[in-house]
């Protein structure tokens, strides 16, 4: 479990969210989503486990990927290839998809993975180079269902809003700009008086 969920589960009555609704604009799978499904068509042990706790892992994941998808699928477009494709390279090159409220990823590391698969590659290759980008403790059936399931989450459900830390920035003002209170928005990312720019945080929708 990660941290979200550690502290979510410690303040459960204080601090929950509202259930998380699919989203009205749900993208088709593209043409590498569909070879992945081809290739890796059980994904019910990946669901259950990403369903944990009202989505608590596909949240943390989100607001690593948030607040850079538009600029990495555009990168992959200028490539010519579909938008899986940037968030499989992301999720291939950041240190922790699910840890740090501070993302850390490699830009030039995801620029130079998507260029290679311009050059020479497909779906099933690509999600293989993927899974070797980093040392993995799973094997690379499991990565890839979990990996190509979260995905598919992300896309379809309506998930809490990011919002990036700016300079001279606090919980308390944060908070006061979304109608929070500053426990909540403290216990859900992990912070409280150690806030940088370029954090990125949950903003929690609660009951």
């Amino acid at each position: 479990m990660t941290w979200v969920g550690t502290v979510h589960a410690q303040f459960h009555s204080a601090c929950d969210i509202r259930p998380i609704p699919f989203r009205e604009d749900i993208r088709p799978p593209d043409a590498w989503e569909m070879a992945w499904e081809a290739a890796w068509p059980e994904a019910s042990d990946a669901l259950q486990t990403w369903r944990t706790g009202q989505f608590e892992q596909v949240i943390s994941v989100w607001r690593g990927w948030a607040p850079h998808a538009a600029t990495l699928q555009a990168m992959a477009e200028r490539f010519g290839l579909p938008p899986s494709a940037a968030c499989l390279a992301w999720w291939a090159t950041c240190d922790d998809t699910m840890s740090l409220p501070h993302a850390l990823w490699d830009g030039h590391a995801i620029e130079a993975m998507l260029l290679s698969w311009k050059a020479d590659a497909s779906p099933l290759s690509a999600m293989q180079q993927a899974h070797a980008a980093r040392p993995r403790t799973v094997d690379l059936n499991d990565w890839a269902r979990a990996m190509r399931t979260g995905m598919r989450l992300m896309e379809n459900l309506e998930l809490p809003r990011i919002h990036m830390v700016q300079a001279g920035e606090t919980v308390y003002s944060i908070s006061r700009a979304y109608g929070l209170p500053p426990r909540c928005l403290a216990q859900w990312n992990g912070v409280w008086d150690d806030l940088q720019p370029g954090m990125a945080l949950i903003i929690p929708d609660l009951l």
